[in-house]
């Protein structure tokens, strides 16, 4: 995998650096080190709820799977347990890749979690299927593969 690295330098300041090299790679890693400080109850990243988790999970995944390499690994391993449970193959028949992000989502945001790690595994779930999803499903993990690409150059 080819990866580019630009500099992010404020307009009209030169040498000056905003977020200095960034790439996928680097906003993967900054969001899962966001993840994991906020369901450990960081003081700083508040994540109070379940809605709050699943979203954080699938932004996540979202920028695990646009970086690849090993963090596509990580969110698609995530990703296949539930997978297995309600994707094809399933004692529950073959929903569709639709059908298994509607499911996953459904988990995710539907049900009262005593621990926010469950939503936030299942955002990170249902990210990867949305992905594969298309349709609907694929406009919110194209719009923020786009922005990511945007604030990285492409990287």
């Amino acid at each position: 995998m080819h990866t580019t690295v630009i500099t992010l330098a404020a307009p009209g300041i030169s040498g000056m650096q905003i977020f200095g090299a960034l790439t996928l790679s680097g906003l993967a890693l900054g969001s899962a080190i966001a993840l994991l400080a906020g369901l450990r109850g960081s003081k700083k990243i508040k994540i109070d709820s379940k809605d709050k988790a699943a979203w954080w999970g699938i932004t996540t995944g979202t920028l695990w799977e646009a970086a690849g390499g090993t963090w596509a690994d990580l969110a698609e391993g995530i990703s296949s347990v539930p997978q297995g449970v309600f994707g094809a193959g399933s004692t529950f028949g073959n929903p569709g890749l639709g059908g298994t992000a509607l499911a996953l989502t459904l988990v995710a945001f539907a049900f009262e979690w005593k621990r926010l790690v469950v939503p936030a595994l299942f955002g990170i779930a249902a990210s990867v299927v949305y992905g594969e999803a298309g349709g609907i499903w694929g406009i919110g993990v194209h719009m923020v593969r786009m922005i990511a690409a945007k604030v990285t150059g492409g990287a």
